[in-house]
């Protein structure tokens, strides 16, 4: 059963995404959005905010080096936006560098490299950002953010629920 939802899953990935042309958001499949709910601790807030951080590879620095430094700075970082009803998490591509990090609550792996894969594989970056609502409409940014482009994400986002 798990080998047969991989597939599935892995095949929506390839074919599963569409533009809606009303909002200029792409949107995610059913199989898509549902993986991230049961893998990533999003339950009932309205909005996920993925913080990605890709391959050690893609990046011309270590952005694996200082972790915790890394997270205080984004926690003050996102202190003055509103995150009532929204989950933040943070993703690693690379596991084994993170792994003191981990906590299957607000930090996870890339499990089945999902994030990497469906939407920063082309992308030769250290980071990247991706802010999804309930009904699976996204919006994302490869590489280096500000909260001000997130703060815009979630705006745009909240008004198509």
């Amino acid at each position: 059963m798990k080998k047969f939802i991989l597939i599935l899953f892995l095949t929506t990935g390839v074919y599963g995404f569409t533009n809606s042309s009303e909002t200029g958001s792409e949107k995610l499949s059913d199989v898509q959005l549902q993986f991230i709910k049961d893998n990533f601790n999003w339950n009932s807030e309205g909005l996920l905010i993925v913080n990605f951080r890709q391959p050690r590879n893609k990046c011309p620095y270590n952005q694996y080096k200082n972790l915790e430094k890394s997270y205080e700075w984004w926690v003050k970082n996102y202190s003055d936006l509103d995150l009532e009803n929204i989950h933040n998490i943070y993703v690693y591509s690379n596991s084994k560098k993170s792994e003191a990090m981990i906590d299957g609550k607000n930090h996870f792996a890339d499990l089945h490299n999902f994030f990497l894969t469906n939407f920063f594989s082309n992308d030769e970056t250290c980071y990247g950002v991706l802010v999804i609502n309930k009904r699976g409409e996204y919006r994302k940014k490869a590489g280096e953010y500000r909260k001000t482009e997130v703060r815009e994400f979630i705006n745009r986002l909240k008004q198509e629920l």
